[in-house]
């Protein structure tokens, strides 16, 4: 198919409007067309993701415009910039709905914004799904694990990135004993560790030694001196963001620690390379998606040539709002209405839809995605497919 480069050399323009935070009102629901929003860091620390995000839905747009819109109608994308902050999400979001007419979320990428997303859309009735917002307390509440009703995502959540991780170490890697540093103050880090060691454990493993780190920290050598003095563990399991992963890892080597990395899908972020290379081979972690899949290349080299940037330099940010897109599309043309509780509905209930990354279902006891992982391994600097598993 040549469908993203004819689109490009056309130069379709979609309609997207740019909005910022505050508002008040009523709710403006439009019938002439369906207004989406997305919202996410376009500002601040984290604006790479916002970036890549927002870039891959103005191009879905301007392709489905271009080829007569959803059921009949022109989609409108508002964009709006929560600086990676929750405050400015809730009100990106009252004001999305209160003014804006929007009808679905795509995003944030953050499990604290989409929390934060979560209660509005919950006051308002009105569906998100969240591109990498891991923690289950996104789609799932913390007192009873009841499921929340407009809250759904594509990526992996930390308790299915645990297991998988956990699993696949002791099934697959053999490991026995594991030690583990992870950031106390990041639900995301937190998360993972504890589904890590109960799926470890279960399966007949032992976590042996676990210290913590705050946010910001960039100094763990007082921490990797007790795990490398504790010596009884075959890997060492460190679920944290990039920028720390290459800190603690020359820290680590630098200590004189050898054993290998296992870690998360944060990992998967070409930076990396930048803070550290030769002491991250080898290492082995879990993601949702293989962005070296082939099947990805015709919507790479488009957004290459029409951003002017790899799409990889965002991780799977990129792909996962893909995957958005098409969920909520397919919702909109089951439902064949574009109201939020048509739209809730059939995403709930979707079930073996084709997104770019994968046929995905949505679980609705825990609207999660049902999806098998890949398990990837640090080669150079390529993140080379290793192996899928489903934990079970």
């Amino acid at each position: 198919m040549k469908r993203w480069k004819k689109l490009i050399s056309i130069g379709m323009v979609a309609t997207i409007a740019f909005s910022a935070t505050g508002c008040s009102g009523g709710s403006k629901v439009k019938d002439d067309k369906i207004v989406l929003g997305y919202i996410g860091p376009l500002t601040g620390e984290s604006a790479l993701w916002g970036e890549v995000e927002s870039n891959t839905l103005k191009m879905l747009v301007e392709e489905t415009n271009a080829n007569g819109g959803i059921i009949g109608k022109q989609i409108e994308l508002k964009i709006y910039d929560n600086r990676g902050d929750a405050v400015e999400t809730t009100n990106a979001a009252r004001k999305a709905l209160q003014a804006d007419g929007v009808v679905a979320f795509i995003g944030p990428d953050s499990s604290s914004g989409a929390i934060a997303l979560d209660e509005v859309c919950e006051e308002y009735k009105v569906p998100h799904i969240t591109t990498t917002g891991t923690n289950y307390k996104v789609t799932q509440k913390e007192d009873d694990g009841s499921v929340r009703p407009y809250a759904f995502r594509v990526c992996l959540s930390d308790p299915q990135l645990g297991d998988i991780m956990g699993g696949y170490a002791f099934d697959k890697l053999g490991y026995k004993n594991v030690a583990i540093l992870y950031e106390i103050s990041s639900e995301y880090s937190l998360g993972i560790t504890q589904n890590f060691t109960e799926a470890f454990e279960a399966k007949g493993g032992k976590v042996t030694i676990t210290e913590a780190y705050k946010t910001g920290d960039v100094d763990f050598r007082a921490q990797l001196s007790k795990i490398k003095e504790m010596g009884e563990f075959d890997a060492f399991m460190v679920p944290a963001n990039y920028k720390e992963v290459g800190l603690i890892a020359k820290q680590a080597r630098a200590l004189g620690i050898e054993q290998p990395f296992l870690g998360v899908d944060a990992w998967m972020m070409q930076d990396l390379f930048e803070v550290a290379k030769e002491e991250v081979q080898g290492a082995v972690f879990p993601c949702a998606m293989d962005v070296n899949d082939p099947n990805l290349q015709e919507f790479k080299t488009a957004y290459q040539e029409k951003w002017n940037m790899d799409p990889d330099k965002g991780g799977t940010d990129a792909y996962l709002a893909y995957d958005c897109f098409e969920l909520i599309k397919y919702a909109i043309e089951k439902g064949g209405e574009a109201t939020p509780e048509k739209i809730r509905e059939n995403l709930e209930n979707a079930k073996d839809v084709p997104c770019l990354t994968s046929v995905i279902s949505i679980d609705p006891e825990t609207h999660n995605p049902v999806r098998t992982a890949s398990i990837f391994k640090i080669e150079g600097t390529e993140f080379a497919k290793l192996d899928e598993y489903r934990f079970e």
